[in-house]
């Protein structure tokens, strides 16, 4: 598994290999992150499209 942190977004990210759907979970105070709290990141509730594809695209070439 691959995972991106994005500290200024609180989370950290990853994408199914198969599906390239994007995953996030959220950094916790104390910068721990739980593995079981990945959830796929919904395009419609998100500030910035442009950057989270820009995230999933970084991942998706990581991935090759």
């Amino acid at each position: 598994m691959i995972i991106v942190r994005k500290e200024d977004h609180g989370c950290v990210y990853t994408i199914d290999p198969d599906s390239n759907e994007l995953y996030f979970a959220p950094i916790y105070q104390d910068n721990t992150v739980n593995l079981s709290e990945f959830a796929p990141v919904d395009l419609s509730n998100v500030d910035d499209e442009y950057d989270i594809l820009t995230i999933q695209k970084e991942l998706i070439n990581l991935n090759k």
